[in-house]
């Protein structure tokens, strides 16, 4: 793989990382209500976007990262859609 589609590979991977980790939180906030698990899994997540957005800021264009992110906002209010329904 050349360097460019390296990138890609990462920030893909990264958002799926982000994705499962804020549906694994999701899951323990709802069925725990931990108090300060909820705090942990937000700063975590804060922490996990502020890199993946710098590395995309380095990394990608303008078009691609629009594309990135809408392509990674779409597919979450997919799953939060489908998600809520079948509660």
């Amino acid at each position: 793989m050349d360097s460019k589609k390296n990138h890609y590979f990462y920030i893909v991977i990264g958002y799926i990382g982000v994705l499962l980790i804020l549906i694994a939180g999701l899951r323990y906030i709802l069925i725990m209500s931990d108090v300060i698990g909820r705090g942990l899994i937000t700063f975590g997540l804060i922490f996990i976007l502020s890199t993946l957005r710098f590395m995309e800021y380095k990394f990608l264009t303008v078009i691609e990262r629009r594309i990135v992110n809408w392509s990674f906002y779409s597919v979450t209010a997919i799953i939060f859609i489908i998600g809520f329904t079948l509660l």
